[in-house]
């Protein structure tokens, strides 16, 4: 991916007032390491003159085509509808755009049941599936490799041979960052997960107690029938959106973040967060891990955030802890704005049947604003105990009443908002201009 990003913007854009502005491109890998060092000198070493720098992160599943496509889709949007409106700036408003490349891809199940062919299916499932299941091995200790393709190619898994696949997927999986220190998940976590996926799913907190019980297992449990003949995939589903969750972090607490943190302390200008699904988790990771706060952050806008519903939480539920993101609030100057909706089938039906951890608890089919889960997401559901405020998304020129900083706002999306990945829209550029300008 490297060398696909120059050495400098990636693209030179126009305002709706014809004037140039840079948008640069800087990518990093999965341990947040940037794999485009040149590019982020460049963009750090030429930020004079800058009145607004908006800094935007893509979520789950986007290649390098997906992500950049959804970037213009965006920032054309919003520049048209500008002009369109005559949506006024400040006379010395220039901008500059960054936006964040992460390796966020395994499988696309968040719009789709179908998952990789581990036994049998077409071509494409069968070699999407040998990928990831080689991509995971390879992960595993020499004694472990083995066993683990054995078990991922089976057509169906005994009730032992599910516990032992779950053990071999929950030792890759590392504890949640969000802020605070927890362990990493086991076995139990990933069964539950792989149950609630079964048809037809069980009640949620059946599922969530039969994990939890000490010394409880699934089989003991009374879940014999469903992991009886357990689809393999049913345990790599889960284990994979843990794993991308997870990532998302990482790149923000141990990339993103010592980036944000070099363009709040170089330049004067207004920064402005946005991201989409996990690419929320990338930006509010980066600010949760701000080694300092030399200034604020003017806006953070949120769409579909694939993160828990209690992430602002003052009191999560069950844990007693503070939602992991609660401590950014103080961090920007303007209330944080979170869409949601309820045609979202990503994060109202799928969601938190995955991420069922305790760790995905406060970030960690009802109508949106009404979770059937504690594991539920703020983007299908809303802030939930954070004292939030829940506004209607407005028709672009209808004024918003955000209130003052501090504070989490859920922007009920449903009526504009048709799924997880319908982010640039006209509803959508309103709002993001009018977080960004204070209207």
């Amino acid at each position: 991916m490297p060398s696909m990003v120059p050495v400098g913007p990636f693209k030179t854009r126009k305002t709706a007032e014809g004037l140039p502005f840079p948008y640069y491109i800087i990518p990093f890998d999965k341990q947040g390491r940037c794999e485009g060092p040149a590019t982020r000198r460049h963009l750090l070493d030429n930020l004079a003159g800058f009145s607004d720098i908006f800094l935007f992160s893509h979520g789950w599943n986007n290649d390098w085509a997906a992500a950049t496509a959804r970037y213009e889709s965006f920032i054309d949007g919003y520049t048209a509808q500008r002009t369109a409106l005559g949506l006024a700036v400040p006379a010395d408003y220039r901008p500059l755009l960054v936006g964040v490349f992460w390796p966020s891809q395994t499988m696309a199940w968040f719009d789709s049941e179908t998952g990789p062919g581990f036994a049998g299916t077409g071509p494409e499932d069968v070699e999407s599936g040998r990928q990831l299941a080689a991509d995971i091995a390879s992960s595993l200790p020499d004694d472990e490799h083995q066993r683990f393709l054995e078990l991922v190619q089976a057509e169906a898994l005994s009730p032992a041979q599910a516990r032992d696949l779950a053990a071999l997927l929950a030792s890759l999986a590392r504890g949640d960052d969000e802020g605070v220190s927890r362990d990493g998940p086991d076995a139990d976590d990933l069964l539950a997960a792989a149950a609630a996926l079964a048809p037809p799913p069980p009640d949620f907190d059946d599922v969530d107690a039969m994990a939890s019980a000490p010394g409880s297992t699934p089989a003991a449990a009374g879940l014999g029938d469903i992991l009886g003949k357990l689809d393999p995939r049913n345990l790599i589903k889960p284990f994979t959106v843990w794993q991308m969750k997870d990532r998302a972090g990482v790149v923000g607490s141990r990339g993103v973040s010592a980036l944000l943190h070099e363009l709040l302390q170089r330049s004067p200008a207004r920064i402005h967060l946005l991201g989409h699904s996990f690419g929320c988790k990338v930006v509010m990771s980066a600010t949760a891990a701000l080694p300092s706060l030399p200034r604020k952050i003017h806006s953070a806008l949120l769409l579909q955030p694939a993160i828990s519903q209690y992430a602002f939480a003052a009191v999560v539920p069950e844990s007693g802890l503070p939602g992991g993101y609660l401590k950014n609030l103080a961090c920007i100057e303007r209330p944080v704005a979170a869409t949601f909706s309820a045609h979202d089938a990503a994060l109202t039906k799928t969601f938190h049947l995955a991420l069922r951890r305790k760790s995905d608890l406060g970030e960690q089919p009802e109508a949106a604003g009404s979770s059937p889960s504690k594991y539920g997401a703020l983007g299908g559901f809303g802030p939930q105990d954070s004292a939030a405020t829940i506004v209607e998304i407005k028709e672009p020129g209808e004024a918003y009443a955000l209130g003052a900083g501090n504070a989490i706002v859920g922007i009920r999306g449903t009526r504009r908002i048709s799924g997880h990945g319908d982010i640039s829209t006209p509803a959508t550029w309103w709002l993001a201009y009018s977080l960004a300008s204070g209207r």
